[in-house]
């Protein structure tokens, strides 16, 4: 049985939800109001009831707080959620390089400043997770809390929604996690990180901070509920848009790592891989240098949102700020560029090399708009280029990094030749399999850090692997910021402290 979701109500359904709930509508946007404007938990479950469609239209609310622009800010074109976060840690890391700098956007994450409590990009993290969490709070309310799975004669719509917005609280309280927490251990577990909000909490209440400890037992507990209702439910999302409990185990299979839970880890990751590698195949070597990520149809994409003229950002995207084909920053000078020492390292035989400019290091052949790579530089004024989340050669990386912490080098290598397959010359494959069967381990966990690098280069994972293989950068000569400098995994411009307004406004932050 499928999960049916309008095909347009990612931005129809947020309108949705305050027709049927008799709220001041759709003339301005759902998720532009302040919190205490958006509609009350007992207004959703009331339009539920004769009306289907108000869960799902409500999940398509929080849903779109992961890719709408200009949500914490007015004006900023450096203000566009998930994507923009993920090119502020890759800028951080230093794998991601300015090379020019004719704009303002992301300047401060380049030059280490983007941590401090009064900076844009600081508090845009803060306010867009924290609103993911409210509004997930709001349906929890309405479908009678987020501590139980809903039972009885609850609609199996309601269930299979119970464990999506669980899913993306999860994905929220996870990005809080990178940015304010740090690498988590044993030193690090009890550190005071950010608040947590449950449905049960009193919103008008502020609430002191939970370590990171607690932050992630709440993200493992609400990833693992949300797999749990999902599969319980018995539907299926109708489309890649739309987080499942595929995108769960991968969400957990990241939580797993940060933690250093191998075995976890790689149990999740494995039993997605199991199951699905057949339906999310890798992009074939074929394909490598003309995908152009730019369909969320593309079939190793697991979870991928279909950009359109409703919902598109325009210059403020993440195809406006990485793709010089697309009219935008990138185009007119604002690069971002892969690290000129990382691209030194990669070997002629890696059809990965081909993804980035020889000379400027430009993600050209990675990330370009289908429409502009064809017909010129900044051809493509339509911005309709798609983004993706989470796609399977992450999974394949977790589960050979997982199986090599554990102690089973084989099993690491046998799923790192799976994803290498597709990134190799065919008539050079044979050597690199040779060479990966002949590493010893700590050879093996160096290939792997080297393959995290390049294969997820710009999707938001270099400072997070950066962290976990306590790795450091020297930033290039090309580098517009900290020429020369090598910044450490552990170094404290890495971590954000708590936006000054925050601070200011809950008395219970010190």
């Amino acid at each position: 049985m499928h999960y049916h979701i309008m095909r347009t109500s990612i931005r129809n359904g947020i309108c949705l939800v305050f027709a049927l709930a008799a709220l001041s509508a759709c003339k301005k946007d759902f998720l532009d109001l302040e919190p205490t404007e958006l509609p009350t938990a007992d207004q959703i479950k009331e339009a539920g009831k004769w009306n289907p469609d108000v869960p799902e239209g409500f999940v398509n609310g929080i849903l779109s707080t992961f890719f709408k622009s200009m949500q914490s800010t007015r004006g900023n074109h450096a203000d566009f959620a998930q994507k923009a976060f993920d090119i502020s840690s890759d800028l951080m890391s230093g794998d991601m390089e300015m090379s020019q700098t004719n704009y303002a956007w992301f300047q401060s994450p380049a030059r280490l400043v983007s941590y401090q409590k009064d900076d844009i990009m600081n508090y845009s993290v803060w306010r867009i997770s924290y609103r993911t969490v409210a509004l997930s709070n709001s349906f929890f309310q309405s479908a009678g809390g987020d501590e139980t799975i809903p039972s009885g004669s609850v609609q199996k719509q309601t269930i299979f929604s119970w464990g999506q917005v669980k899913t993306l609280r999860a994905l929220a309280y996870l990005n809080l996690a990178h940015f304010y927490g740090g690498a988590y251990s044993d030193a690090t577990k009890s550190k005071l990180t950010v608040p947590i909000y449950k449905a049960s909490d009193d919103a008008s209440k502020p609430k002191g901070l939970s370590t990171l400890e607690q932050v992630y037992d709440q993200i493992v507990k609400d990833l693992t509920q949300g797999i749990e209702a999902m599969e319980s439910s018995g539907l299926k999302r109708s489309d890649k848009q739309y987080v499942d409990q595929t995108v769960a185990r991968g969400a957990l299979a990241r939580a797993y790592m940060d933690l250093g839970n191998w075995e976890e880890a790689y149990n999740v990751a494995n039993k997605v891989i199991t199951e699905k590698a057949s339906i999310y195949k890798l992009i074939p070597a074929s394909e490598l240098i003309t995908n152009g990520f730019n369909n969320y149809k593309t079939p190793e994409f697991i979870w991928a949102v279909d950009i359109t003229k409703d919902n598109t950002g325009g210059l403020a995207s993440f195809w406006g700020h990485m793709d010089v084909y697309t009219y935008s920053y990138a185009l007119v000078g604002a690069h971002k560029a892969i690290n000129q020492y990382l691209a030194e390292e990669i070997p002629d035989t890696d059809l990965r090399k081909g993804w980035f400019h020889t000379a400027f290091g430009l993600p050209v052949g990675k990330f370009f708009s289908a429409m502009g790579n064809t017909h010129g530089l900044g051809y493509d004024r339509t911005w309709l280029s798609d983004i993706v989340f989470m796609r399977m050669a992450e999974i394949y990386l977790i589960a050979s990094e997982a199986a090599a912490r554990k102690g089973d080098d084989p099993t690491a290598k046998t799923l790192l030749l799976k994803l290498l397959k597709e990134r190799t010359e065919a008539a050079k494959y044979s050597e690199v399999e040779t060479e990966i069967n002949g590493l010893n381990h700590d050879d093996l966990i160096e290939k792997l850090l080297y393959n995290w690098r390049v294969e997820m280069w710009g999707e938001g994972f270099s400072l997070v692997v950066m962290r976990r293989f306590k790795n450091e950068v020297k930033r290039s000569p090309r580098n517009s910021f900290l020429q020369g400098a090598t910044i450490k995994w552990d170094d404290a411009r890495l971590i954000y402290e708590i936006p000054q307004q925050e601070s200011t406004n809950n008395q219970l932050i010190k």
